[in-house]
């Protein structure tokens, strides 16, 4: 019977997302999608909209409100090789192509078009709010549209909560979103030691060609074999190889780590004496997945009680696309975080992107410190780091309180005073 059940939830979770992409994946069919509209209606009469232009994790068809006649939009569209899938005058004529993601069209007036990518990149609520607050019914731009509307101008990422609307207006508005210059460094990284295809050297070579200051090098812990996690023997031959690569490399430093599976019963993966060998140690559960939420919160609560857990990694094992988290409940694990001093992971991978933005806040608001990290596999890899500042600017997370944005003094002074704090 559990079998059964389970392959259901696997078919039914198949056909759910059968057309939806990752983040990712739909960005690299923007460039093609925008040159044909551009080409056929003109650059100024379109306007990316939808949640492609909110940055959401999972992007089910590109939209764009364009300043055309229905009639028109759609003999150019199937003219290109589109196909109608739905038509629809109040929202939108969907289009599919055989090549491509699926492009949603808004036709409206010249006047009307910045006000329609306004209202269609917001979530429902925030657009309510923008409407009750006053319509806007002509605008010449995004920015011209909150002009009007008599509110400071939010980017569409940060369009979800109404609340910020009021946030806005106050005497303490929230920092301006987070950008991909405001990362110091590269935390949550594997090398060759264990599943990662570069050395450590290739890595560090790579981070300091990109401006970054340090390197937190994390590899994967004895029990996972499957990733030929390290024992304790390598660990201790590969710290003495970080320590010869700090004095070729230095004023750049790379610090000593682990992503340290967190153990069916909660414990880490090795005992106090080897954890006390790292600067900071990520903690993640990679096995037995498929758990109850009793079950995943006594495991994850544990583990955030070490003393050596210095950052809770991708908190819920998600996969986009290809499986759920474990169910946990997020306001507790935030709260022991909090009480624990431990940061948690904005997993940049993005197949993952795990904390969910959707709980940043929150978070924050606890005084817990969100850690944007690539999980990098690569040299590539570090890259996704993009991806993960994508999602915080949805949310009101600072430079200030994302770790990977502390500069390398900053950080050695927060990992000194946490250990001291800690009594290790």
């Amino acid at each position: 019977d559990k079998t059964q059940q389970n392959i259901i939830e696997n078919i039914e979770f198949y056909f759910k997302h059968m057309e939806s992409y990752l983040y990712a994946q739909a960005l690299t069919f923007l460039p093609s999608v925008n040159a044909l509209l551009e080409k056929e209606f003109g650059a100024s009469a379109i306007m990316l909209t939808g949640a492609m232009a909110r940055q959401l994790e999972v992007i089910d068809h590109l939209e764009f409100a364009v300043a055309a006649a229905h009639e028109t939009i759609l003999g150019k569209m199937t003219a290109s090789g589109y196909k109608v899938k739905t038509e629809d005058k109040e929202n939108g004529i969907l289009f599919t192509h055989e090549e491509s993601i699926n492009t949603l069209l808004y036709p409206c007036q010249k006047e009307t078009l910045a006000p329609t990518a306004v209202l269609r990149a917001c979530s429902p609520e925030f657009a309510a709010i923008l409407v009750k607050n006053g319509p806007v019914t002509e605008a010449k731009s995004e920015e011209d549209y909150f002009k009007k509307a008599g509110i400071p101008f939010i980017p569409a990422p940060r369009r979800e909560n109404p609340s910020l609307i009021r946030t806005m207006n106050s005497s303490s508005p929230p920092p301006p979103p987070i950008e991909s210059k405001d990362i110091r460094g590269l935390i949550h990284c594997h090398s060759t030691w264990s599943d990662g295809g570069n050395s450590l050297e290739e890595l560090a070579e790579a981070c300091r060609e990109k401006g970054l200051e340090y390197m937190v090098i994390s590899d994967h812990s004895k029990s996972a074999f499957y990733a030929q996690g390290l024992s304790e023997e390598r660990i201790a031959a590969q710290q003495q190889q970080v320590d010869e690569l700090n004095r070729k490399l230095k004023p750049f430093k790379i610090f000593k780590s682990i992503e340290c599976d967190i153990l069916n019963d909660g414990s880490l993966d090795y005992n106090n004496k080897v954890l006390s060998s790292f600067d900071l140690v990520i903690a993640s559960v990679h096995s037995n997945l498929k758990m109850t939420r009793e079950k995943a919160m006594e495991r994850l609560l544990k583990a955030i009680e070490n003393p050596y857990t210095s950052i809770l990694g991708h908190m819920t094992g998600r996969l986009l696309l290809s499986r759920n988290g474990y169910p946990v409940d997020h306001e507790r694990i935030i709260a022991a975080c909090a009480d624990h001093r431990v940061a948690i992971e904005l997993n940049a991978n993005p197949n993952r992107l795990d904390i969910d933005w959707r709980f940043i806040d929150q978070a924050l608001e606890a005084g817990v410190y969100i850690s944007i990290n690539p999980d990098a596999h690569s040299v590539e890899g570090i890259d996704d780091i993009l991806f993960g500042v994508l999602q915080a600017q949805k949310t009101t997370l600072s430079p200030s309180r994302n770790l990977s944005s502390l500069s390398l003094p900053e950080l050695e002074t927060y990992l000194e005073k946490r250990k001291k704090e800690k009594g290790l």
